[in-house]
């Protein structure tokens, strides 16, 4: 499964105003406030100590439909999809013909998708703090309140107020960098399009712990 981060501090504070600062959590609260269901395309990089990841790099498209329900879909360079109805997690790796079927005990664990695609009370697993606007984007950086979370910084980066750009670190100091196009909010979803209809011949794997 490919999981599904630091901008340098500027010396010249004074120069951004309180609303600039202000502007990336508000963003998010909206966003999560007014967007019950969302879809587009992502393009995913990674980044290790030693530089860029190519095996790692991969390209598809998502959907969401608040609360709990959401599709990550891999195409390229090899087909992975992970959805869930926000009641099983499906984990399904196309090369193998191999599924992973595991239960959530309740919403979307504390993790960077619940900071898109799930419930508006983020603050309760995230400390998140504002940071100075970049590359025309207004950017906030939200650290888990949890240790073993297994990302220490996840950033988010806004525009028009849609999240363009999504960066995370791991634990190991690799950085997983998400560039979002297309991204299309409260469009028509249904509860079925996120259950998964488990081909024939596909080997399935019941992971008995709990989210």
């Amino acid at each position: 499964m490919k999981c599904f981060v630091s901008a340098a501090v500027l010396t010249a504070l004074g120069c951004f105003s309180v609303a600039s600062f202000a502007a990336a959590t508000d963003d998010l609260s909206r966003f999560l406030k007014n967007v019950t269901s969302a879809q587009g395309f992502f393009e995913q990089k990674v980044f290790t100590r030693e530089g860029e990841n190519k095996d790692a790099a991969g390209t598809g498209d998502f959907a969401f439909l608040r609360p709990g329900k959401f599709k990550w879909h891999y195409n390229a360079p090899f087909e992975e999809l992970i959805v869930t109805d926000g009641k099983t997690l499906w984990l399904y790796d196309t090369e193998l013909a191999q599924v992973t079927q595991k239960q959530l005990s309740g919403a979307i664990p504390a993790s960077p998708a619940s900071l898109l695609f799930g419930a508006q009370d983020f603050r309760k697993d995230f400390n998140v703090e504002n940071l100075a606007s970049k590359d025309g984007l207004d950017w906030l950086k939200a650290t888990p309140k949890d240790d073993s979370n297994a990302f220490s910084e996840v950033r988010i980066g806004f525009k028009n107020g849609l999240p363009q750009e999504m960066t995370l670190k791991d634990n190991f100091g690799q950085e997983t960098r998400l560039s979002f196009e297309n991204f299309k909010t409260n469009v028509k979803l249904q509860a079925s399009d996120f259950v998964f209809k488990i081909p024939k011949g596909v080997e399935v794997l019941k992971d008995s712990s709990s989210f």
